[in-house]
């Protein structure tokens, strides 16, 4: 139990990976806990999709949030950088491609929806809007000095639309379950 109750944050108070230490109402953390949600609901989220291949393309995702999860916790002169791998610019012309892949096989509404149409959709609806405040918190850092996020601002920002796509694609009954 020592390795995850360290009592180190029982005053309000909890360490980055480089180790500086900031209130835990720091917007660095405000960003890490959303990105954090946001993975807990894409895990979610993969299991509510049927196809192997959604699938796949969501546990990369999740891998990239840890990715930005890394980025955003290590000060930018830390040398804990080279110990993890960063975002890159070829993680979002994936999540692109499977942006444009979705958008093929969807008929995308002409109109506001409202979430609720199916559980499997109204649940990766969640998870958009989690995303959009992941984006809200990596926009705050980034106006504040985070100037090397920029790329996961951009990677959040897209990954809120390939939501919104997969939720009308469930809604379509292309992941519910055969009966």
């Amino acid at each position: 139990m020592s390795d995850i109750t360290t009592k180190t944050g029982d005053g309000g108070f909890s360490s980055f990976y480089s180790g500086e230490r900031a209130l835990k109402s720091d917007a660095v953390f405000e960003a890490l806990g959303t990105l954090d949600e946001l993975n807990s609901w894409l895990g979610v989220v993969k299991l509510k999709l049927q196809g192997d291949f959604e699938k796949a393309q969501v546990e990369v995702i999740q891998k990239n949030i840890f990715k930005i999860a890394a980025n955003v916790a290590t000060a930018k002169d830390s040398e804990l950088r080279k110990k993890f791998v960063l975002l890159v610019g070829s993680d979002l012309e994936k999540l692109e491609r499977f942006e444009e892949n979705l958008f093929k096989q969807v008929e995308m509404p002409a109109t506001f929806i409202i979430p609720g149409i199916s559980e499997d959709a109204a649940m990766i609806d969640i998870a958009r809007t989690v995303c959009r405040r992941a984006e809200r918190r990596l926009v705050r850092l980034l106006s504040e000095g985070m100037g090397w996020i920029s790329l996961e601002v951009k990677y959040v920002n897209r990954l809120s639309d390939v939501l919104y796509v997969l939720a009308r694609k469930c809604e379509e009954g292309d992941f519910q379950e055969k009966t």
